[in-house]
């Protein structure tokens, strides 16, 4: 079945490998990391490798590189055959298998890691990776086969990768004790007119959608704090100066004491449907994420 693909000279695991590591970098130069023997191996390894297939594998672009057609089917089975190859070498040793998972950093302080247990009593032998991620970035590594599940918004997730609905994410407004007399008992977005608030930074999905409700509305936002994420966000909160809009679930970080959790009509339109994502290829040959997958969807409902 194999003897006349290996006939021929010019495939190795070695190659593959750098070839992945060239296509995951963007270039040559970036995969070697600055080192110039590196940065030969890999560019004469991936000429080899276009001999070897008789087809062109990557493009220049600016100082970079973007991957082809075939190039790009080259990834994707590379990737899924040294997975699978490194799963079973761990297996027949009796060592960790590794499983990675990407999702934003509210997701993993307060939706996975207060499961983690009994996430891990389901996964003997299995070391879990967290990456934190955007959305868009962690939608594009499972498609690319580097990481192997994402915990994100569903309608981020689009074929050919599969979704599994977890629940959805609400939001409160969360007001520190000293500044609860002037928020009053409104429950519309003018509650927050004056109050000093504490958000995202950039111009994220949710910061948009705040600035525009605000606007809409007339409500002038007083940001007086801006974070690169929600438990940043609820750290301020703590300090007692600031409110936030976070998403509900952390109200298992912010006691009770420290903040009132207020659910404000207005922030329903900003429920987000939330999934676990996965790649079905790679589920295909790596039999140990069909088990992770059955785990995480089991323990990660909201």
């Amino acid at each position: 079945m194999f003897s006349e693909l290996l006939q021929q000279g010019g495939l190795s695991l070695d190659r593959l490998q750098s070839f992945c590591l060239v296509a995951q970098a963007g270039g040559v130069t970036r995969a070697a990391k600055g080192d110039p023997t590196r940065q030969s191996l890999f560019s004469r390894q991936v000429k080899e490798l276009e001999e070897f297939f008789g087809a062109e594998l990557v493009r220049r672009k600016g100082r970079g590189i973007v991957l082809t057609d075939a190039g790009s089917r080259l990834n994707t089975i590379a990737r899924e055959c040294c997975a699978a190859l490194t799963d079973f070498k761990n297996e027949c040793r009796n060592q960790p298998v590794e499983v990675v998972i990407g999702a934003g950093e509210s997701v993993i302080q307060w939706l996975l890691m207060p499961r983690l247990d009994r996430i891990r009593e389901q996964l003997p032998n299995v070391r879990l990776k967290f990456l934190n991620l955007p959305t868009a970035e962690a939608v594009k590594r499972l498609a690319d086969g580097v990481i192997d599940f994402a915990l994100v918004r569903k309608d981020a997730v689009h074929r050919p990768l599969q979704a599994k609905t977890l629940g959805r994410m609400a939001y409160s407004l969360f007001i520190p004790a000293g500044l609860q007399a002037g928020a009053g008992r409104k429950e519309g977005i003018e509650i927050l007119d004056g109050l000093p608030l504490a958000t995202l930074e950039g111009e994220g999905s949710f910061r948009s959608g705040l600035a525009q409700s605000a606007k809409k509305q007339g409500v002038k936002l007083d940001i007086q704090i801006e974070c690169s994420s929600f438990p940043l966000a609820a750290r301020a909160v703590a300090r007692g100066h600031v409110a936030a809009i976070l998403p509900a679930i952390a109200a298992a970080e912010v006691h009770p004491a420290v903040a009132t959790q207020v659910p404000v009509a207005f922030l329903k339109g900003f429920d987000r449907e939330m999934c676990l994502a996965s790649n079905a290829r790679l589920l295909r040959v790596r039999p140990i994420l069909t088990r992770a997958s059955t785990a995480l969807e089991l323990e990660c409902r909201f």
